[in-house]
């Protein structure tokens, strides 16, 4: 045994002492050095890993430019970390269309920023989204403004400084992926990629006037992305027009199997823009009652939700009120409980854990050695949230955010029971509409609350139940600026939510 332990390549018997008290592990006199050997066994394998290659794949790549920085001229509403020009192909469904995708999708050769201040990181492949934009004929032409890590609303917290509503530049665009509805709305591009995980991709299309579709969890492959959690995240298309929106969707939703989502079996993408002309006579739609709480939602957005709710009406459809009691607590569940999956996240590398998808090793290298060695720079609410779930664990064993999982089932369980009763749900996207942009130093408190207080209420429940969801503009308000209603589907019944977005379009006109 002696012979044995000596020749064993792994941890020393101090440093497995060290790592069991980590975790809280208690060991015998002289236990170290008896797993000693069998813990070399568990840790040396590099020998083995040297035979074999990654099995990523990606396209071939023709040479690329890394892109510039733009200048404050080029960039009106900062919405653009960088511009750049990348095109495989000159025919397919998005022929001759400009793409821009936000600052967490990957985009081979060309630096991903995620909106922070860390290192950036260039990445050898393509997202799949990307692949999939680019194979059908887009040109991608730049990498778009967001929070830092996706960890915020209103903008105000990205490494670059906040995008700018391009209705009114001293407001904010939304947040996280506040450079996509930014782009999309100023026409800086045809169409733009957010990824949603609370409402990241919703909220700016709400302010800034445009079309948001998180589509239904697992529809769209989202390896290629910085994650929060892989079933939080949702890669979102942005357009002016509904029926551009449901042509983007139409190009990057299905399988691949190097998607990390936890969906099992094929998935059949529907025809999203023919739905877009499909007749909505008959359709059963149930208002969410709690959705419309006026302590929460402002007088003109819930003026303009009765607006869509009569021109639906009026088009055929059957319109009720409906109550899903766990509603108006969703977001106090989501709140706590994103916070546990993003620190889950971060102690993987950037990787999740369950998954089955493809791992890029040159991207999780990246995120390891850059939040351990710039970890001054980390996102101020990913410090928050990641602090906070090791007390939880450290204090109660972590068994608050079982609960919390455990209230996201049966808040899925709701919204799935109505949509029993009725084919698609409404409520108003957000409770209020832009707000101005902080031009003050402010602490940090007040920039973290000024999503968390109400912001999210309406579209962080529908990240915790994986149900499809399109933001359409509803009208404006007294100042001029818009409002949204959000058309909620059941799982995979996308198509159903286009065909009432595009009524509510045609009867009030895109903004």
């Amino acid at each position: 045994m002696s012979e044995e332990i000596e020749d064993a390549i792994g941890p020393s018997e101090r440093e497995i002492e060290e790592l069991a008290r980590l975790d809280h592990i208690s060991l015998s006199d002289g236990e170290a050095r008896e797993l000693m050997p069998v813990i070399a066994s568990l840790t040396n394998f590099d020998e083995l890993l040297s035979m074999f290659e990654s099995r990523g794949r990606s396209a071939a790549l023709a040479e690329r430019d890394s892109g510039y920085v733009p200048s404050a001229a080029e960039n009106p509403f900062n919405a653009f970390i960088r511009r750049c020009r990348v095109r495989t192909s000159d025919t397919g469904p998005l022929a001759g269309l400009t793409v821009g995708l936000k600052d967490n999708i990957a985009l081979a050769r060309v630096p991903t920023t995620n909106g922070s201040r860390l290192t950036p990181f260039t990445p050898a492949r393509d997202a799949v989204v990307v692949e999939r934009i680019l194979a059908s004929g887009a040109t991608i032409v730049g990498k778009l403004n967001m929070d830092d890590s996706g960890a915020s609303g209103l903008g105000e917290t990205s490494a670059f400084g906040p995008p700018r509503n391009p209705i009114d530049p001293s407001r904010s665009a939304g947040g996280s992926s506040g450079g996509s509805g930014a782009a999309v709305r100023s026409g800086e591009v045809d169409l733009a990629l957010g990824v949603d995980q609370g409402g990241s991709g919703r909220i700016p299309a709400a302010f800034c006037g445009v079309v948001a579709a998180k589509p239904t969890h697992g529809l769209v492959p989202s390896q290629g992305i910085i994650h929060i959690d892989h079933t939080i995240d949702s890669i979102t298309p942005i357009a002016r027009r509904v029926a551009d929106a449901a042509r983007l969707l139409e190009v990057i939703a299905g399988s691949d199997d190097r998607d990390p989502q936890w969906v099992r079996g094929d998935i059949n993408p529907s025809s999203y823009i023919a739905a877009t002309e499909q007749s909505i006579v008959g359709l059963r739609i149930g208002v969410i009652e709690e959705s419309q709480d006026p302590t929460i939602c402002d007088p003109d957005v819930l003026a303009n939700l009765a607006t869509a709710t009569q021109c639906l009406r009026e088009a055929g459809a059957r319109v009720t009120n409906v109550s899903i009691p766990l509603w108006g607590h969703g977001l106090a569940i989501f709140l706590p409980y994103i916070g546990h999956l993003a620190a889950d996240m971060f102690r993987t590398e950037g990787q999740g854990s369950g998954h089955l998808g493809f791992i890029d090793i040159e991207a999780m290298t990246a995120y390891a050695k850059t939040r351990r060695e710039e970890s001054h720079d980390l996102a101020r609410q990913m410090k928050a949230w990641i602090i906070a779930d090791r007390y939880i664990h450290e204090k109660a064993y972590g068994i608050p955010y079982a609960r919390l999982h455990n209230l996201r089932l049966e808040i899925k369980r709701q919204i799935s029971g109505a949509l029993s009763h009725h084919d698609l749900l409404l409520t108003p996207t957000l409770p209020m509409t832009a707000p101005y942009l902080n031009t003050d130093e402010v602490p940090f408190a007040v920039t973290s609350s000024r999503t968390t207080s109400r912001l999210p209420f309406n579209t962080a429940p529908l990240n915790l139940s994986g149900h499809p969801a399109i933001s359409v503009p509803s009208g404006t308000d007294a100042d001029g600026l818009p409002t949204a209603v959000q058309i909620v589907a059941n799982h995979f019944s996308d198509a159903t939510a286009f065909s009432a977005a595009a009524e509510v379009e045609r009867s009030l006109g895109p903004f």
